[in-house]
């Protein structure tokens, strides 16, 4: 299966998405889009990934939501904070 641009993403295929994909999307993909389409976009994902952005220095919450299924990605020019993806349960 070929990747999925954002101009193909749907609510019937956003939780084909990985957690990386997802983190790339939306710490670097999204700012090159028209505004109007950045809040579709976003919306589209958030229905089926959850976000939290953490301090990078913050090892024990980090520890506590991998326990929830969190996966951490490195914030493109911003060292101090990981952005957390994690699939949700439908």
């Amino acid at each position: 299966m070929s990747e999925l641009t954002l101009d193909e993403l749907t609510l019937d295929n956003v939780s084909n998405l990985s957690e990386e994909k997802v983190s790339t999307i939306m710490s670097v993909d999204i700012n090159k889009l028209a505004k109007e389409k950045r809040s579709q976009i976003s919306n589209l994902i958030c229905t089926a990934f959850d976000f939290r952005t953490i301090s990078a220095r913050n090892r024990t919450l980090k520890n506590d939501l991998g326990m929830f299924g969190f996966h951490f990605y490195p914030i493109p020019d911003n060292k101090h904070y990981l952005l957390g993806v994690k699939r949700k349960n439908h």
